[in-house]
């Protein structure tokens, strides 16, 4: 058989015998010219959009219809540029160069200033400005601090940490001065025009002659508190304290609350002569505190979650800069006597200083650990000033004060600091203070009312009244006699320095709750007595709870004191 002899004809075979010769050639060539632009038009490449502000809006391709990205958004392109030529009567459009972008089967155009290759590109800015005094964080996680920052300083623009759904970052990487670290972008505005005057009129201009010698300026930014939908603060909080030893028995504590009002246990994180239990960060940064842990990790864990799983809010209790064991690892970190270059004692303790960073880093860290391995729904700190008295030797102190900031400064900003960790993490946050604060004006120990209100989440004041003096505020009567009248008196001040805050703390006050004053004429507090103090701070409006303060936390005071347990305010 024979084969028959096929033809193949080509593409070129068809050109040549169409046009001929060389014309016939040139129109092949422009046909593979006109594929291969088809083919590469087919090309797509993934690309960031990218902008100086938190969101591009785009347009439709054809029609009218337009679309907003948040910036870090990847997008696919058409490899190609396209070239379109609007309107004539918009000059500026006129020839500008396109990309499609593909997005849910729609064509939209962005420019190249609008997209990038590296996600990393896709921030813009380039410098800002520090609104308020903020710390610089050595990576973009925290809560470690490379060093701090003030109000006013230009910061250049090098990197950010994460973009945010809604297109704003969590922190940017910054250099200030020749200092480089994270900070969060809250902190950062465009110009220096957009900082806004937060300095306080203070009602007494005086220097601060303990620590840095400036005069006093602090910061009140209008602040949001923590409103966390996961972790509902109770509207009225009765609590209980409970030291590091109730853990063991905790089923009792549970007890009275389930027999009572009670909605809140506050519990000893970590006193000044140690942990309640095995931290993992204490084992880290203090392992001479470390040693004297009074619980196992998992003990503790265990007793916290009995109480959730009751009802109970917990609060837990964190001594911060009263702190013999972490002085003892850290000498360089502590107030030290300037004669012999020797831990200073003060108040038969020796104190790490609030002016360093690693104490506030220390600090916090297990406030985080506490809060997100224990489930704690607050973290409260107490001990969060200078040593009291602390004016009588002043001069014998070194504070290692990097900074030169005033005592109050260092306390505004180490509360930042907290405020900005834990609320991170939905956590709320409280802070202990001394009953005087409630006067007009800075403690020497670096604490004022209106400063700390209006950052933290919860202001708990220790107005024991068997620490006042006799006859506070005209009261014939020793003022521990009449506990209703005294925190009556007590909380119209108060009302006055909370009124003075712009963006004011809830209000839940220690209340003593031990057995018998210490100054003459003595007083037993009973049932009653409790019952005086809560109902004198609660008719001044002071009525977000209370926190009955009873060292040993002896169970049956606290079953004593039950038909004072109960609620007050309708939730």
């Amino acid at each position: 058989m024979r084969l028959k002899k096929w033809v193949i004809i080509t593409p070129v075979v068809l050109l040549l015998a169409a046009g001929g010769g060389y014309f016939g050639y040139t129109k092949y060539q422009e046909y593979l010219a006109e594929q291969a632009r088809l083919e590469e038009e087919k090309k797509r490449e993934t690309l960031y959009v990218s902008s100086e502000e938190r969101t591009v809006d785009i347009v439709k391709r054809e029609g009218e219809g337009s679309l907003t990205l948040v910036r870090g958004t990847p997008v696919e392109t058409r490899v190609v540029p396209l070239i379109v030529k609007e309107n004539e009567e918009d000059k500026d459009e006129v020839g500008k160069e396109y990309r499609l972008v593909f997005i849910d089967g729609e064509e939209y155009l962005m420019t190249d200033e609008q997209l990038c290759s590296d996600p990393k590109d896709a921030v813009k800015e380039k410098s800002g400005y520090l609104n308020l005094p903020a710390v610089l964080y050595k990576d973009a996680s925290g809560p470690a601090i490379a060093s701090q920052t003030e109000k006013g300083q230009e910061a250049e623009i090098i990197g950010f940490g994460q973009i945010l759904s809604d297109g704003s970052v969590d922190r940017y990487l910054v250099n200030v001065g020749d200092k480089q670290g994270y900070v969060r972008s809250e902190y950062l505005v465009r110009s220096q025009e957009d900082i806004v005057d937060t300095v306080a009129d203070f009602q007494y201009e005086r220097e601060d002659l303990y620590g840095g010698g400036n005069a006093y300026t602090l910061d009140y930014p209008v602040l949001e508190k923590g409103n966390f939908p996961d972790n509902k603060m109770p509207r009225e909080c009765r609590t209980l304290y409970l030291n590091k030893a109730c853990i063991e028995y905790i089923d009792d504590y549970i007890e009275i609350a389930q027999n009572s009002d009670v909605n809140a246990f506050i519990i000893d994180v970590k006193e000044s002569d140690g942990p309640a239990y095995e931290s993992p960060v204490i084992k880290e940064y203090s392992p001479s505190s470390y040693e004297y842990a009074f619980n196992t990790f998992d003990d503790y864990k265990a007793a916290i979650q009995k109480c959730k799983d009751a009802g109970i809010y917990v609060i837990g209790r964190i001594v911060t800069f009263k702190d013999d064991l972490y002085a003892e690892d850290h000498p360089e970190s502590v107030l030290v006597d300037k004669a012999s270059g020797t831990p200073y004692m003060l108040a038969s303790a020796y104190w790490p200083s609030p002016y360093q960073r690693s104490v506030w880093e220390y600090n916090v860290r297990l406030a985080i650990e506490a809060a997100e391995e224990m489930g704690f729904n607050e973290i409260n700190f107490d001990y969060i000033r200078f040593p009291d008295r602390i004016d009588l030797v002043i001069d014998s102190i070194d504070f290692r004060n990097d900074y030169n900031e005033t005592m109050a400064q260092a306390i505004n900003r180490f509360m930042f600091y907290v405020r900005d960790e834990l609320h991170e993490r939905n956590v709320y946050f409280s802070a202990d203070v001394f009953g005087e604060t409630s006067n007009d004006y800075v403690c020497a120990y670096g604490q004022y009312w209106p400063m700390m209100s209006n950052i933290a989440d919860v202001m708990c004041a220790m107005p024991y009244p068997d620490h006042f003096a006799i006859h506070d505020y005209g009261i014939p009567q020793a003022v521990w006699e009449v506990p209703y009248t005294l925190l009556n008196y007590w909380g119209m001040y108060v009302v006055e320095r909370q009124n003075e805050t712009p963006s004011p703390a809830k209000v839940r006050t220690w209340i003593q709750g031990f057995d018998t004053t210490w100054q003459e004429p003595q007083v037993e507090y009973t049932v009653d007595k409790i019952n005086e103090q809560i109902e004198g701070l609660y008719v001044n409006g002071l009525d977000d709870g209370y926190m009955v303060w009873n060292a040993p936390s002896e169970l049956y005071r606290y079953w004593a004191y039950v038909p004072a347990f109960h609620e007050r305010i309708t939730e």
